[in-house]
């Protein structure tokens, strides 16, 4: 049972690992907002793989058929989404200094809209079908306990990697404090780059 888990652990973190616009958002937050909010961004990241992970574990075709019909609005939506956060970002004024605490309703959002964000690609399930189908997990549905630990080490492999990213970034803010206005504008551009480049091959 525990090789199913280590399995999902590389999975979780073979998915994670390619560094896009929601890795630039957690490491940017990391740097800019301090080592909390990239964390629990990084859980909403994990948590959404572990969603995508379930439906393929599962074998929930319904799911998956239905992130396929919708895939063009779902792309669209999360490429104005990235859009406004990273005009957001570029925008903003210069953020607080670090011995100022955030409010906890910025952790909740950190999680939710990383969460959000990452459940908009439903590509990522097709990447966890063909991957599954690598490490021999195809028939995996037909055991839910199984199942269920390839879930779990689909969260974990992929936390792993966002959370260092997040202490990457912790590290670099004690670096680049003096920086962090340069930071928060071009780090905001490139995201809304990458959104309006989602939102272009959506149609």
């Amino acid at each position: 049972m525990f090789a199913f888990f280590l399995k999902g652990v590389a999975i979780g973190a073979i998915i994670a690992m390619p560094f896009g616009p929601v890795g630039m958002l957690c490491l940017g937050r990391a740097i800019t907002m301090g080592l909390r909010v990239g964390l629990l961004s990084g859980v909403g990241a994990a948590a959404a793989d572990a969603f995508y992970g379930a439906v393929a574990a599962f074998g929930l075709t319904f799911v998956s058929d239905f992130l396929a019909a919708h895939a063009q609005v779902l792309q669209a939506g999360g490429g104005l989404f990235l859009m406004g956060m990273g005009l957001r970002l570029a925008l903003s004024k210069a953020p607080p200094r670090p011995a100022e605490t955030p409010p906890k309703k910025r952790y909740a959002g950190a999680f939710a809209s990383i969460f959000l964000l990452t459940l908009t690609n439903p590509l990522t399930v097709v990447a966890f079908l063909a991957i599954f189908a690598g490490f021999g997990l195809g028939q995996v549905n037909a055991h839910a306990s199984e199942a269920a630990m390839v879930v779990a080490g689909v969260f974990c492999g992929s936390m792993i990697w966002w959370a260092a990213i997040a202490f990457g970034g912790k590290l670099l803010r004690l670096r680049l404090l003096a920086h962090m206005r340069t930071i928060k504008r071009v780090s905001g551009w490139l995201i809304a780059v990458f959104g309006l480049w989602a939102v272009f091959f959506a149609h």
